[in-house]
């Protein structure tokens, strides 16, 4: 018999013997062989259990990347709860005219606008790293981008009396492109600037054609970057220097979310500065649409005037287990004239039901007992709410909940927290004849 031992790293880890049934001498040929044999198999062994311990790690990184995906949906959906309640008490009001408070009133919208990007990057970021943002591509003017960033950041720009200035030609710079994610492009860019340039500070955005392509560049006189952030600025949870604007770092997602938008369109975004307390800029170049005949624009129909008149005969029926924001919600309704039912869960909302004839139903997702999509499958069964239009109105806002929502009943999916111009939206489709409602 042979036996020749197995090292790794020089330490004894395993053995390999040979038994031979008729005696032999063994030669130092032979015991090189058996080495080399050992040596083998041990590496194969090695191999095998690294392959293992790959597979599981990647099947646990995989579960974790589950677990964070419907934990940011929770997260969203319990964030957004006390939050609707907020904005629609904020919006109604706005509608009473009592200007007694109306600063304190602007403060706590600005901040409930604040806390809901916030949790509209978390959804966000989560959906772009799993490559489930799907772009709605058409024709847009590179202006008319601008003009809607520049609209949604106005009041952070007021707020820090920053001046700003705009270079951007009103046509001729077209791009096939998403309008609504490339605003969030661009909005976050200025937001970015906005933070971290001081009270007062300046900020230019700029678009021309380079070529085949178009350049937008976003420029301030802020911070500026170091040398050692500039090659991670873009990266998830990555801010500068805060010394300044801590109170509004946010979660470190606008430029990361940014770039990721930009690449799906085919293009880049960089970013230079001089270094710190010398500005930045962060520059966007994207593929510039041939010139190809644009679509068609047809003006849509206005929609009719909401008038408590016009909406007295309408039924409406909004079940939240949240009781905040069904009261808040069954408010603005009634604002409006509608007749509101509120129930605060799928059994008392099935009590309910056969007493009345809805026009729609606003139901929660998220309710205890039964959910929305087991309350909207139950309501239908109910003679008198088969033709009622049903509504998810849910902090559940990820495109697949759309997709889910319609595909379980529901006419339209809103978003907490419901902007009132959404329930004038609702009522005036719920006063157009059944063939021209959306």
């Amino acid at each position: 018999m042979i036996c020749v031992p197995i090292l790794k790293s020089g330490r004894f880890v395993a053995a390999m013997a040979v038994h031979m049934n008729t005696p032999r001498s063994w030669t130092a040929a032979d015991v090189e062989l058996l080495q080399q044999v050992a040596s083998r198999c041990w590496e194969s062994i090695e191999r095998a259990r690294i392959e293992r311990e790959r597979a599981a790690l990647l099947d646990a990184a995989r579960s974790a990347n589950r677990a964070k995906d419907q934990f940011l949906a929770m997260l969203g959906h319990e964030l957004r709860n006390p939050l609707a309640p907020i904005a629609t008490a904020l919006q109604l009001m706005k509608l009473h005219g009592d200007s007694t408070f109306d600063r304190e009133r602007t403060v706590i919208e600005r901040q409930v606008d604040h806390l809901t990007r916030l949790v509209d990057d978390l959804l966000d970021v989560s959906r772009i790293t799993r490559g489930k943002v799907e772009l709605k591509r058409e024709l847009v003017e590179i202006a008319e981008i601008v003009g809607r960033a520049v609209e949604m950041v106005s009041p952070l720009l007021e707020q820090r009396a920053h001046e700003l200035t705009l270079d951007v030609q009103r046509s001729g710079m077209r791009v096939d492109g998403d309008p609504a994610r490339l605003t969030q492009v661009v909005t976050n860019l200025l937001t970015n600037a906005c933070k971290y340039t001081a009270s007062g500070g300046r900020i230019y955005v700029g678009a021309a054609v380079d070529g085949d392509e178009i350049v937008l560049r976003v420029q301030d006189n802020g911070i500026g970057m170091s040398a050692e952030v500039l090659p991670q600025v873009f990266d998830l949870f990555v801010q500068g220097r805060q010394a300044i604007d801590r109170a509004r770092g946010g979660l470190g997602l606008g430029l990361s979310i940014a770039r990721t938008l930009v690449e799906g369109h085919g293009g880049t975004v960089v970013a230079h500065s001089e270094g710190t307390d010398r500005g930045s800029e962060l520059v966007v170049r994207l593929p510039r649409a041939r010139d190809v005949p644009s679509h068609p624009v047809v003006s849509p129909k206005p929609a009719p005037t909401t008038r408590s008149d016009a909406a007295n005969g309408l039924q409406i029926l909004v079940v939240d287990d949240n009781k905040d924001a069904a009261e808040m919600l069954a408010a603005a309704l009634r604002l409006h004239g509608c007749s509101v039912v509120v129930a605060h869960d799928g059994p008392e909302a099935l009590r309910v039901a056969p007493d009345h004839t809805f026009d729609a139903a606003l139901l929660d997702i998220g309710l205890p007992v039964m959910d929305g999509y087991e309350l909207a499958g139950r309501l239908r069964e109910i003679p008198g709410v088969r033709g009622t239009r049903l509504v998810a109105v849910t902090g559940y806002g990820q495109d697949s909940d759309r997709a889910r929502a319609l595909a379980a009943g529901f006419h339209q999916h809103l978003v907490k927290p419901v902007e009132l111009a959404s329930l004038n939206k609702l009522i005036a489709n719920l006063l157009e004849p059944p063939d021209n409602r959306c």
